[in-house]
């Protein structure tokens, strides 16, 4: 048994307040571990350390918090200097740590208006404040899972979101290899981004202008807490991965001091992660970035795996290099407000998935067609987390692309090419979809695959409402185009094809029948 959420952070940061309408809301017990000592000792906290000392009292508060965390099942609130102790830390690993924390002037105003008695602030509150935030803060930041600042706003609004982040549901798929990290699908992530962002010392956020409100609210909190940070609006869409944008990027960081301890932070579509992993991974010559994708595309696709890039005149994705992040979150309440458009080409990603590497969730999307294009479906972070976890396998072991990566790109040399056709006014998973019917129609040309796979594609990927022909380009310009792929090796066409579902294969230089077939497939006469 564990408490059901213990709460840690500086004295007067309202742990106690906070803990207590938490528990009322959970219907559980609180306990504060002040109360369980005055209760286990039978004195007060003060009167320990005047008559024994603080490391007397830090023995009997380590041995007092470490049963509770054993046996209590309720929220539990911790004091704090509860987690100096080296085995409460190791203790607390098992429970969910929320970090409430407050500016120093508000902690300062709290105590000195307290009955309550702190040995340790007495004297002289101010500096006494600073100097445990010195010893404290980086402890309190390693140990919590999400962090929350308590300073102005109400303290319904404090509990309403310590709830919010409890109670729902959250997944977490590691991706493994050199730089490991971790990829967090779920609700009410916003605390977590901060608990993230608080272990570094500045920041700028590279957000897209769709969703420029969350981004000015992550500002606006970071800013609260005391951490320089930046908010820079970039174009929407492919418009932001342009070498003109990375420059002012560049600029922005330099101006701002954001040092090799700063942390860019990626807010917005795939597009937007894609351009904020670059601008980390070549300030500095590499500084962390945290991506929080808004789009499904980007949470399935672009946000995860490492992959960072601008476009060029002749292509999408063509400057570029392999960068993981130092995490993502995938916060499914940004997908409410997605245009449904943009939600279903979040499909074209997830269904390739399927393809490629996890029959399970061909069969989720037989099951509920079209109804689970909807950011509210209960089997949405399903799919998502699936999805995700296709690509962190194939990542963890092959992060540049030099083999087995390679299958995440199945139906992408058609897709780039129709994207480039469009200007890129062409929605990603749209184009993915035809791309994987494309390919699909060569692997049965070339007797890879069987009659009727191409087919199949087609039935998955329309059976959710994207589209699976394209009639806005003739097949020659469309084979010009692939042929500046990248991954085209000696002047040759190269496709990720399937033998099946999970048995991938690359084809080179299919036959011109097998070309013409595929492009009737998708409705181009070649």
């Amino acid at each position: 048994m564990t408490p059901r959420a213990v709460l840690i952070g500086m004295p007067g940061a309202g742990k106690s307040t906070v803990g207590r309408l938490l528990a009322e809301r959970l219907r559980v017990p609180f306990v504060d571990s002040d109360a369980l000592i005055r209760q286990k000792t039978k004195r007060n906290i003060s009167d320990i350390f005047l008559e024994d000392g603080e490391v007397v009292f830090r023995r009997i508060e380590a041995d007092i918090i470490q049963r509770a965390l054993r046996e209590f099942t309720g929220v539990l609130s911790l004091g704090g200097g509860a987690v100096l102790d080296e085995s409460t830390r190791l203790a607390l690993k098992a429970s969910p740590v929320f970090f409430i924390d407050a500016s120093d002037e508000i902690l300062i105003q709290r105590i000195t208006h307290s009955r309550t008695v702190r040995p340790l602030l007495q004297s002289d509150p101010a500096t006494g404040i600073k100097r445990l935030r010195a010893e404290r803060l980086d402890i309190y930041q390693n140990l919590a899972t999400h962090t929350f600042f308590s300073d102005t706003k109400p303290v319904s609004h404090v509990v309403n979101d310590v709830y919010q982040a409890l109670t729902s549901a959250e997944r977490t798929v590691e991706v493994q290899g050199s730089e490991p990290y971790s990829v967090y699908i779920g609700s009410h992530l916003l605390p977590r981004l901060i608990s993230q962002v608080n272990r570094f010392k500045s920041a700028m956020i590279v957000c897209a202008p769709d969703v420029i409100e969350l981004g000015a609210r992550v500002h606006t909190m970071l800013r609260d807490m005391g951490m320089p940070a930046y908010l820079y609006e970039v174009p929407r869409a492919e418009e932001a991965k342009d070498v003109g944008v990375v420059a002012r990027a560049w600029e922005i960081a330099g101006e701002n001091r954001i040092g090799r301890d700063g942390v860019v932070i990626g807010i917005g579509g795939g597009a937007t992660t894609d351009l904020a992993g670059f601008i980390a991974a070549t300030w500095l010559r590499g500084i962390a970035v945290i991506q929080m994708p808004t789009t499904l595309l980007g949470m399935v696709d672009a946000a995860v795996g490492g992959k960072t890039g601008i476009n060029t005149r002749h292509g999408k994705n063509l400057v570029g290099a392999f960068y993981p992040p130092h995490s993502v979150l995938c916060d499914v309440e940004s997908l409410k407000t997605l245009p449904y458009e943009d939600l279903l080409a979040g499909f074209g990603e997830i269904i390739k998935c399927g393809f490629i590497a996890d029959i399970d969730i061909l069969n989720t999307i037989a099951q509920y067609g079209k109804t689970a294009v909807d950011a509210r479906h209960p089997a949405l972070i399903e799919l998502i987390e699936m999805a995700v976890a296709v690509k962190a396998r194939v990542v963890g072991q092959d992060l540049k692309e030099s083999g087995l990566r390679e299958i995440l790109n199945y139906g992408h040399t058609l897709a780039h090419a129709i994207e480039l056709a469009q200007d890129y006014n062409y929605r990603h998973g749209y184009a993915v979809a035809i791309g994987c019917v494309f390919a699909a129609a060569l692997a049965e040309a070339e007797g890879i695959a069987t009659p009727g796979f191409a087919d199949f594609h087609r039935n998955a990927f329309a059976s959710v409402g994207l589209p699976v022909e394209y009639c806005d380009a003739d097949a020659k310009a469309l084979v010009a185009s692939m042929y500046s792929d990248k991954k085209v090796r000696a002047h040759q066409l190269r496709f990720v094809v399937l033998a099946d579902i999970a048995q991938p294969q690359i084809l080179t230089e299919p036959a011109q029948e097998s070309l013409e077939f595929a492009f009737s497939m998708i409705g181009i006469d070649a």
